[in-house]
């Protein structure tokens, strides 16, 4: 299981992006918690699957998007990722 962190300015962009991503890499989507902190929207998605790879791949690819400032991969391995949006 790994939590997929968003921070983002456009709420829909980024959540629609993530969850079309999410269906194009057939990755099983546990939970998806989204909500507004200091002027920006902090999106959470639990992915329930074993290749960190494949959650790093979907970050690159939601991180593409035009309006996200951060994203961070936890779990699975003991060290998380952080990579910011260019």
């Amino acid at each position: 299981m790994f939590i997929l962190e968003l921070h983002a300015s456009d709420l829909h962009a980024a959540l629609g992006r993530l969850l079309d991503q999410v269906r194009v890499a057939d990755l099983h989507l546990a939970a998806v918690d989204a909500r507004q902190e200091a002027g920006e929207y902090k999106i959470q998605a639990s992915i329930d699957v074993r290749d960190r790879q494949a959650v790093e791949r979907l970050a690159r690819r939601v991180g593409a998007i035009i309006g996200v400032a951060a994203i961070e991969v936890r779990g699975g391995r003991p060290h998380a990722i952080s990579a910011a949006a260019p």
